[in-house]
């Protein structure tokens, strides 16, 4: 161990001080935090709310009769999906790890309309031989 990386006296001796001439760089080298920083989640936030008030706004016109109920379904899903897209990119982190969770998330979208598929007929008989009162 060299004379640098030895302890202070008054650290305990599992606490490691690294110097930058210890791990070749320097603290300031410009390693930034993996991720988004505040300044992005409030700015996708304001986005949130913004098309959140889209939504309300499409309601208020069909109670009106200015849009049809269909239009507003359409502008309502629209911004709902586009949400829950915002909010799985950035603050479920899929943005930064999308290449790790890539291989849980291709599979489970294959098999979920399949299993929807195989238990289809089942469904379907189960209706069938439902006898109304």
């Amino acid at each position: 161990m060299s004379e640098s990386e030895h302890p202070a006296p008054d650290q305990k001796p599992d606490e490691h001080v690294t110097s930058p001439h210890v791990h070749g760089h320097s603290p300031d080298h410009g390693h930034d935090d993996a991720g988004p920083n505040v300044s992005t989640y409030f700015k996708i936030f304001g986005v949130l709310m913004a098309v959140t008030t889209v939504s309300f706004i499409a309601n208020l016109l069909v109670r009106g009769g200015a849009i049809s109920a269909q239009t507003s379904f359409v502008v309502i899903l629209s911004v709902a999906v586009f949400k829950s897209t915002l909010v799985a990119m950035y603050f479920m982190h899929l943005l930064l790890d999308w290449k790790k969770v890539f291989i849980m998330i291709v599979p489970a979208l294959v098999l979920g309309p399949m299993l929807v598929v195989v238990l289809l007929p089942d469904i379907v008989l189960a209706w069938h031989n439902v006898t109304t009162p």
